[in-house]
């Protein structure tokens, strides 16, 4: 007699440690790359340019996300992607020990980065099918509580711990054990979720119990490899016709990645929506296709609606600042006071960055909820684009006096990093609204898809001009990047009663 697989567990014996474990990899790749590698040497130029590069994987999860859901379970997934996940921040730490660890950290990076966006699709579903709307409800705090306390772990345990071992073992010695440290937590966790992790009845892909020949396998991913190609090939191609002509500056990045972008959207949605229009209309219909077809339709209704270029607009370029400034935090508090940083030390950062910032970024998004939730989003717009941008100021501040003073630091960081938390909170909210309907979940995936271009493009030349123009006059023009932010919120419309708390 089999035992039986049981369908359901109390949130709390999976929750925190599916969020916490959700949070690890990102942090990894995102923040404390670009730690180790300007410890390791590395130009600001090069740090910014490829660190923001791995963004990519998160800007395709949109359109990865129904392969997850077509393909077996969001539980199965999980676990994969969590083994997988443990083998490359065991990766990083061989890569550290060859000659070629630039590029090989990179690759074990990106890798992780894939792994990792997999992850957040399944994680985000298995939630969602695994609990009551009233549970998903209750445990929505729960969930960015212990992905905080993970950010903190990964952006100011594990830095604090590298910096410490540092001087004894060497840069490359003790970031390889810090992977290690890493790795083997998530080892424990990967463990732990399969045996703790329940089996939904809901759970199981759409293409469970149907068969698939190779033709119609080869045409579901050659779609996916198709999307994700074109994009990447056309990005290095302008960048390639670009270098010929000379030095590829950081304007002409700029203004070419946008214009591609523009000619992508244009060219994508007449295609999908041709595709999806023929389909429709065929007599012989593949049920296989079925689900993809569902999300590409999705992805028209998406980008039919009103003002749907003002929406992009603010979608793109509401962070375009802070996508620069998140990218050089770390080096400027780094570098010497010769080079115009502040000459911290690596755990230093880790405490000022990677815990006091996260901290502050904690509550100003904890208090910039509750007030939406009292006046709503329209209300609270102008105020939180305001306190978002300007705090940006305390950058201004820190590189044109450096001062020395740790507690002053700390105070400015989280001066930043609060005001950061309680207007990305607006953006939050929008991304929400324009989501609302029949296809909110896939609508939602597209804004995050599109929030993470903004964040990549925006990110990839910022080491580049601040090297051309030193850190004062790079955090001055961080505050001229703030006025695009100003002009998109001028230009979206927000619903007067939308994140309204009603009264009874």
């Amino acid at each position: 007699m089999t035992k039986q697989k049981p369908t359901s567990r109390n949130p709390w014996a999976w929750v925190p440690s599916l969020y916490f474990t959700e949070a690890i990899p990102y942090v990894m790749v995102m923040s404390v790359s670009t730690i180790m590698y300007k410890n390791l040497g590395f130009p600001n130029a090069d740090i910014t340019f490829f660190t923001s590069l791995l963004y990519f994987p998160w800007v395709l999860k949109f359109a990865w996300g129904p392969f997850i859901d077509m393909f077996k379970t969001k539980r199965f997934w999980i676990i994969i992607m969590q083994l997988i996940i443990a083998i490359t921040l065991f990766g990083i730490t061989l890569s550290l020990q060859t000659t070629m660890f630039w590029s090989l950290t990179l690759i074990v990076f990106a890798l992780m980065a894939f792994a990792s966006s997999t992850h957040d699709i399944a994680a985000d579903g298995f939630y969602m099918l695994s609990l009551e709307q009233h549970q998903q409800a209750a445990f929505v705090g729960v969930r960015s509580t212990f992905y905080r306390i993970a950010t903190i772990v990964g952006s100011g345990l594990l830095v604090v711990i590298a910096g410490q071992l540092a001087p004894t073992m060497g840069i490359k010695n003790a970031w390889s054990i810090v992977f290690i440290i890493a790795g083997i937590i998530f080892i424990l966790l990967f463990v732990y979720h399969k045996f703790i992790l329940a089996y939904p009845l809901e759970d199981k892909g759409t293409m469970k119990d149907k068969k698939m020949n190779g033709s119609q396998i080869g045409l579901l991913f050659g779609g996916f490899i198709l999307f994700a190609g074109i994009f990447c090939l056309a990005f290095f191609l302008i960048s390639f016709i670009l270098s010929l002509f000379g030095v590829v500056t950081p304007w002409k990045t700029i203004i070419s990645t946008i214009l591609l972008v523009i000619i992508f959207v244009i060219l994508v949605r007449t295609y999908i929506a041709t595709y999806v229009e023929k389909f429709e209309k065929s007599e012989n219909k593949n049920e296989i296709l079925l689900p993809f077809i569902e999300f590409l339709k999705a992805f028209v209704i998406f980008m039919q609606k009103k003002d749907i270029w003002n929406i992009l607009a603010f979608l793109f370029f509401f962070r375009f600042a802070e996508a620069q400034l998140v990218k050089l935090v770390q080096p400027f508090l780094l570098d010497p006071r010769i080079k115009g940083g502040l000459g911290l030390t690596t755990s230093e950062v880790g405490i000022v960055y990677g815990t006091v910032g996260i901290i502050a970024l904690t509550i100003g998004g904890l208090i910039g909820g509750y007030v939406i939730s009292k006046k709503g989003l329209r209300w609270w717009l102008w105020p939180m684009v305001f306190i978002m941008h300007t705090p940006d100021l305390a950058f201004v501040y820190l590189s044109q006096y450096q001062p020395t003073n740790f507690l002053l630091i700390n105070l400015a960081v989280a001066f930043e990093q609060f005001g950061y938390g309680f207007g990305f909170t607006a953006y939050m909210m929008f991304m929400i609204m324009i989501s609302q309907g029949e296809h909110k979940t896939a609508h939602f995936a597209i804004c995050t898809g599109i929030m993470a271009l903004g964040m990549m493009l925006s990110g990839m030349p910022s080491g580049t001009l601040q090297e051309q123009f030193g850190y004062q006059n790079f955090f001055l023009w961080v505050i001229i990047s703030t006025i695009p932010g100003f002009i998109v919120a001028a230009l979206v419309k927000i619903d007067p009663e939308f994140a309204k708390k009603k009264l009874a």
